[in-house]
């Protein structure tokens, strides 16, 4: 028996486009189209006023005809498997709509009347499978979408036309009229076309599903001859771990496992988008750690709209801008070699790809500058919206200076003030602790600054550190890990929030980040420790919170996270038994009692000692052999 398999939905849904990428994943498929393709009627009819005849001079019965005469004959031009843009039940809900648009009846009548005219045009001997899209699951919904996604304002008669559609379509839903209903909604086309697929072969059709997708993020890099694209892909690989992949090397890969020699002659543009979309995937699933990826270069405007369309809000389009003599001079190669290129992928469209991008930089400056640029475009992708404050967790004794502090450093510019450290977290100790504190503006004049009463100390001599950083800064991750960690616990859950601008979004970065950030930093870490921990008279309190840091990173290298230096303490423990540290705890130590106990500073000086030596052992695990060709040997003289 012959297999029909058809996409339906109200207009601008995505049918035709979902059906064309469709029917590269079914062996064997005829992709059969829309009915207008198998009557030579409907030029006749398009060639005046075609919403005229369709609306008004045509009566429902010549109407129906035409649309299931059309029907009908692709049916029989089919084949053993067909794929149908629009198939019986979609072709009775259009002619029911625009007969209740034109006869001005409700819905439900006018798709009787339809039924009963269409029934003698039924299709015999073939199995049909009718898939419906829609924009949402509510008539009214699922009209203003399909009017919103109209490129010119829509008719009044149009938009009614709209409205009894969704009608139609929700009767036939009612009833089953539908093998399969996937809801589009705000979703990528290609979240669309995986559930397409999964659905088909839930009903045995034999279609490719899409390799799992293991992409988090997606950017496209475009730009003219010698814009910097390059540079960028490999500043996203180095600095950021991002994959960097080449659409000519895809493209290519795609069309050796198709057979085809020229993957640009043979596909148009928005085959490519999909097929390089699908090699992206299989990419991706086939090399774990793969989650970011940038690819380069985009030279064909279709290609990159609809890669555009296929991936949604996770791909962002980098458009690369550099006037012409600025970039002929990045090159040894002639200037007429560089023009020549720009008029190839002028061509193509590459120029108007600007018109589209979601970024434009502008890389006429310095190495540095495009740096900084490229870490801000990886880095406001983690923004998370800042939560309320939480209940105060600050201690009574410091509430009304951190009150003073807090309104003294909050005005118009002011984006955030927290506590961080201790008191971010509940380990503050009275008379061992610090006050940190970390104020977030748009701008940070130094006069500004000069001009905050922000005491020095606490009540009871408690030293006071303002930090200080602009949202740009926040934004872009340019943070010591330390406060890196901060955002990240702030993002979190709002620990330590004093203030917080209406609506504020914060770079949230993810754990890795935060360990990475943490390892970098390891290493004047243990200078610092080194340092202080040699002096005859050293300060108890700042080896202490270096062996703290040193544990609280190697932890965090571990995959744990832990704040208070007894819950360091008790984890590292844990996790490194063999490292044998003996760090005393803080639970009791109040004002200066830590000063005067020499047991407690013989037991810091010990696990400084021992915190330094399990350091240099960690990763020793490598045995590094000679190569044969460094081997002395044993005979020679």
């Amino acid at each position: 028996m012959n297999i029909a398999v058809t996409l339906n939905g109200a207009d601008n849904v995505g049918k035709t486009t979902n059906a064309r990428w469709l029917a590269s994943a079914i062996p064997g498929v005829r992709f059969t189209g829309t009915i207008d393709r198998w009557d030579q009627r409907w030029a006749l009819v398009s060639q005046g006023d075609f919403g005229q005849w369709w609306f008004i001079d045509s009566t429902t019965a010549e109407h129906v005809d035409l649309v299931f005469s059309s029907h009908l004959a692709r049916a029989q031009g089919g084949g053993p498997l067909a794929l149908e843009d629009r198939g019986w039940p979609m072709l009775i809900a259009t002619c029911a709509a625009t007969a209740a648009v034109k006869d001005g009846m409700p819905a439900a009548d006018a798709l009787a009347g339809v039924e009963a005219i269409a029934g003698g045009y039924a299709v015999s001997r073939r199995r049909e499978l009718h898939l419906l899209l829609r924009h949402a699951d509510q008539p009214a919904a699922e009209a203003r979408h399909a009017l919103a996604r109209e490129r010119a304002p829509a008719t009044d008669r149009y938009a009614e036309y709209q409205q009894r559609l969704a009608e139609v379509i929700e009767i036939q839903v009612g009833r089953g009229d539908y093998q399969a209903v996937i809801v589009r909604g705000h979703r990528p086309l290609l979240d669309v076309q995986r559930h397409i697929r999964e659905q088909l072969a839930q009903l045995d059709v034999p279609v490719t599903l899409l390799p799992r997708d293991e992409v988090e993020r997606l950017w496209i890099l475009a730009g003219m001859s010698e814009s910097g694209k390059s540079t960028v892909g490999e500043l996203l690989r180095t600095e950021h771990a991002v994959t960097r992949l080449k659409i000519g090397y895809l493209l290519q890969l795609a069309a050796e496992r198709f057979r085809v020699d020229d993957p640009y002659q043979v596909w148009d543009e928005t085959t490519q988008a999909q097929i390089l979309s699908e090699e992206i995937l299989r990419f991706a699933a086939q090399n774990p750690g793969s989650r970011r990826v940038s690819v380069e270069s985009a030279h064909r405007f279709d290609s990159t709209a609809h890669l555009r369309r296929i991936w949604g809000d996770r791909c962002e389009v980098v458009y690369l801008d550099a006037p012409s003599e600025i970039r002929m001079r990045r090159t040894s190669e002639p200037d007429a070699s560089v023009r020549e290129r720009d008029t190839i992928k002028q061509s193509r469209g590459a120029d108007d790809i600007v018109s589209i991008a979601d970024t434009v930089i502008d890389n006429r400056g310095s190495l540095a500058a495009l740096k900084r640029a490229v870490t801000e475009v990886v880095s406001r992708h983690s923004e998370v919206l800042v939560p309320p404050q939480p209940d105060a967790v600050v201690p009574a004794s410091l509430q009304p200076v951190l009150a003073d502090c807090t309104a003294d450093l909050v005005d118009s510019q002011t984006a955030l003030v927290a506590v961080t450290g201790s008191l971010a977290y509940n380990g503050w100790q009275q008379g061992w602790s610090d006050i940190d504190l970390l104020v977030v503006r748009d701008t940070l004049p130094l006069d500004w600054l000069r001009n905050r009463s922000v005491p020095d100390h606490g009540p009871a001599g408690e030293k006071i550190a303002l930090s200080a950083f602009t949202t740009h800064e926040v934004r872009t991750g340019q943070l010591p890990p330390r406060l890196v960690h901060a955002l990240r616990q702030i993002a979190r859950d709002g620990s330590g929030l004093l203030y917080r601008r209406d609506g504020l979004a914060v770079n949230a970065p993810a754990p890795d980040v935060d360990d990475r950030a943490a390892r970098a930093d390891l290493p004047l870490v243990v200078m610092v420790l080194r340092r202080l921990a040699a002096k005859p008279a050293f300060d108890v309190r700042a080896v202490y919170k270096h062996i703290v840091l040193i544990m609280k990173t190697i932890l965090r290298a571990d995959g744990v996270d832990a704040d208070s230096s007894d819950d360091v303490r008790r984890a590292f423990v844990a996790n490194h038994p063999t490292a044998a540290i003996d760090l005393p705890t803080l639970t009791g130590v109040s004002n200066r009692s830590w000063r005067q106990d020499e047991t407690f500073a013989h037991r810091v000086r010990d696990a400084a000692a021992d915190i330094l030596r399990y350091h240099d052992t960690i990763g020793h695990q490598l045995t590094i052999r000679p190569t044969p060709c460094t081997r002395k040997d044993p005979d020679a003289r």
